[in-house]
């Protein structure tokens, strides 16, 4: 059973200590993939998967206020994602519909509801407004200075091409990029042969396979930690660019943390996900549904 967010908050995400790194060994990376295959259905399962519709409920911390709200991430191979996110604000208020989409190379996102949430963080270097990256947040960044649309719109891209590559490593062991074993990692309760995945279009990140059943229990990439900076109350598309404070962020270890699988459809799927910075979790999903192969309206990822 896992912790409340309360908890989790002040305690290490996953317990792994440093990993031993060797010679990476791409044969023996590509191996312990095709084991981490068969451990979740198998290939010809898992690359049957075209569509992808997850739903569930979120918790976020946000200073010392968690944020709480319903998830749904649509996917369809190869190259579109869209997440929405029900949540109210702290304090009150009207909720909050946020909306992020990514098709093909095309970039947008809606903001519903009565205000703006800006949250910095997973989206790796340079990722957009998830990223925490416009311009690196120098003299201006705490005056609200004006930023090229382009430069919106270019960084969006890159930290939603983050999260799309690393939801279909995490959920379908998909990859297009280079995978080589580089090391084990171990904790308390087991040991992880970790490799190293290297995406055509996102930051290199770190796999977690436990050793023992082979199954994905962690994902790692180089970010900026998260930060939430909530605007003034306002609907609509967020062309202005980010309020002041949401630029920028530290430099930090990223993780996605996989637990509680169940197998739906013949794939085995983790039901409880947790996202942090550094070893500490700012982020839980509760999981309630997966479908598989689902057909979208037309419109679910156009504007």
């Amino acid at each position: 059973m896992h912790k409340p967010m309360s908890l989790i908050a002040v305690a290490c995400l996953c317990g792994w200590g440093t990993v031993e790194l060797r010679a990476q060994d791409s044969a023996k990376g590509a191996a312990l993939l095709a084991q981490a295959r068969e451990a979740l259905g198998g290939d010809a399962r898992l690359q049957a998967v075209r569509t992808l519709d997850v739903r569930g409920d979120f918790k976020r911390l946000a200073g010392q206020t968690t944020i709480e709200g319903e998830l749904q991430i649509r996917i369809e191979r190869p190259d579109k994602w869209r997440r929405d996110e029900d949540l109210s604000p702290p304090g009150g208020g009207p909720a909050i519909i946020r909306t992020e989409v990514l098709n093909g190379s095309a970039v947008w996102e809606e903001n519903s509801g009565g205000g703006r949430f800006f949250i910095g963080g997973f989206g790796g270097r340079g990722g957009g407004r998830r990223g925490g990256d416009f311009g690196g947040g120098g003299a201006d960044a705490g005056r609200g200075a004006a930023v090229d649309p382009a430069q919106i719109e270019a960084a969006q891209r890159r930290a939603w091409q983050g999260e799309l590559a690393r939801s279909l490593l995490a959920w379908l062991l998909v990859t297009d990029g280079q995978t080589a074993w580089v090391g084990t990692a171990e904790a308390p309760d087991g040991r992880a042969d970790v490799l190293e995945v290297t995406p055509q279009a996102a930051p290199a990140m770190r796999l977690y396979l436990d050793q023992a059943s082979h199954v994905p229990l962690m994902i790692t990439w180089q970010g900026v930690a998260p930060q939430l900076v909530i605007a003034g109350r306002r609907g609509g598309r967020g062309d202005g660019g980010p309020p002041p404070g949401a630029r920028g962020g530290q430099p930090a270890t990223l993780q996605v943390t996989l637990a509680e699988y169940k197998t739906v459809n013949g794939v085995r799927l983790p039901h409880f996900i947790t996202r942090g910075a550094n070893d500490m979790t700012t982020e839980e999903w509760t999981i309630d549904s997966y479908r598989l192969n689902s057909t979208f309206r037309a419109d679910v990822f156009v504007q």
